[in-house]
């Protein structure tokens, strides 16, 4: 490494530091992340036409993959060219999906779900209104090199919108607009924590009087997620393939996102022993209102 690039680098790094931006480490290599079209499988008509485009989540999607920081993502126009020349199925079946050159893992799935349900309440002359609107996703995430769907899950939120108060002759509204998008918002970020968290884990990095510090931030994290906190045991070991087939785990308790910024969490235990140590592994409650074996690369972040 030259003076130059030596200095550039440590230049940026400390950058980073100073505004809370994670760094890796020197000379090491990042996986490079591709996210494919996602299909809408329900009827998309009406106010939603605009807000369902799965063009929005999949570029909220790919916002948040760049901001965790521990990841490449690849340019949308390139990938959309191999796909337009190939086909998404043609690429991953068989070694095809070796046709993609420089991608480790590619997302792609299905918009499953986007409703709207009013809710009303009444009792002589009061009435008070709200609509949850849900959205949701069936996201896969495919190890390009072996064409193996590696994670394979059901991920939705809500939110709610258009409030409304009335008590006699007097009435009070409050349409959030921004419910639609905050709810996609919201499956963006799970969808990025699924990833993240499969190759580099959410750990517990220190407690202090009741705070359990969590090493991820905004990128993926959500005031008000809750996650369950992990004490990892003995990998389970498979005779015949020599696969890890996951570890022996204790379920240490249940805790909530109290705070967010750009590097780091903070929760509290919400359920469970508050002995809780730097080291033990948080795993996200993808539905909450908030193992695999190392490949044959010598990337950082192979295992999923």
């Amino acid at each position: 490494m030259s003076y130059m690039r030596f200095s550039d680098f440590w230049f940026r790094a400390a950058v980073c530091i100073l505004i809370g931006i994670p760094t890796m480490s020197v000379g090491q290599e990042l996986p490079i992340v591709a996210v494919s079209n996602f299909d809408s499988t329900f009827d998309n008509d009406g106010y939603f036409r605009t807000e369902t485009n799965p063009d929005n989540y999949e570029a909220m999607l790919e916002t948040q993959l760049v901001k965790v920081g521990r990841f490449e993502v690849y340019e949308r126009s390139r990938l959309d060219e191999i796909l337009g020349e190939q086909g998404l199925q043609e690429v991953l079946a068989g070694g095809s999906a070796l046709s993609i050159d420089g991608i480790d893992y590619l997302i792609y799935g299905s918009v499953t779900k986007f409703t709207s349900e009013r809710q009303e309440i009444n009792t002589g002359q009061f009435n008070s209104s709200s609509t949850v609107f849900t959205f949701g996703v069936d996201i896969k995430i495919v190890d390009v090199d072996s064409g193996e769907i590696v994670r394979a899950e059901t991920i939705e939120a809500s939110q709610t919108s258009s409030q409304g108060l009335r008590t006699g002759n007097f009435a009070n509204g409050d349409r959030n607009n921004d419910a639609v998008v905050e709810t996609q918002r919201i499956v963006a970020k799970r969808s990025a924590a699924l990833l993240a968290e499969s190759i580099f884990p959410i750990r517990v990095v220190d407690v202090d009087e009741g705070d359990i510090y969590l090493n991820y931030g905004d990128s993926i994290l959500t005031v008000g997620d809750q996650l369950e906190i992990i004490e990892e045991g003995a990998d389970i070991v498979d005779i015949d393939s020599g696969l890890v087939l996951g570890s022996r785990e204790s379920l240490l308790g249940t805790v909530e996102v109290t705070t967010t910024n750009t590097g780091f969490s903070i929760a509290k235990v919400i359920n469970g022993s508050t002995d809780i140590a730097a080291g033990a592994r948080a795993r996200l409650n993808l539905q909450s209102s908030r193992a695999g074996d190392a490949q044959n690369s010598q990337k950082r972040g192979r295992r999923i």
